[in-house]
């Protein structure tokens, strides 16, 4: 019995430390995201698209918010900038809604275009739109 006393007291400390109102966020602890109502659309290359030659133009458009010249610390939900990425390659941080990308090698591409905030940080729920194409010389 005396064996078993110190174990049933750990559970107890345990359950007791696990359980009640959680504590508020410490200094320096994240805040939550902001949301925003932006609207986010790739509207070339087309999903599926078959490309010929090693140039791939990138046309988007968004509603809802506007794009920042340059990015700040300052966060606001209708203002912030586009991250292109290919093939989970960052491609550039924009503030333009068309660019071409160059060399790009024949095969399937995946194309992710998000909105994010003047700080580069994600909205929530996030703002990326898809598409896949395949390029042939």
């Amino acid at each position: 019995m005396r064996r078993l006393l110190p174990v049933a007291l750990s559970i107890a400390l345990a359950a007791v430390a696990c359980g009640g109102e959680p504590s508020p966020p410490g200094p320096g602890a994240p805040s939550p995201r902001p949301s925003t109502r932006a609207l986010l659309r790739i509207e070339e290359p087309r999903n599926g698209e078959v490309i010929r030659g090693d140039r791939v133009r990138i046309v988007l458009s968004l509603s809802g918010a506007r794009l920042a010249e340059t990015a700040r610390t300052e966060v606001r939900p209708d203002e912030g900038h586009l991250h292109v990425m290919l093939d989970d390659r960052l491609l550039s941080m924009t503030g333009r809604l068309e660019q071409v990308i160059r060399d790009v090698e024949p095969g399937e591409h995946l194309l992710r275009v998000e909105f994010v905030a003047n700080d580069h940080a994600p909205f929530d729920p996030r703002v990326i739109q898809a598409v896949t194409f395949e390029v042939r010389r």
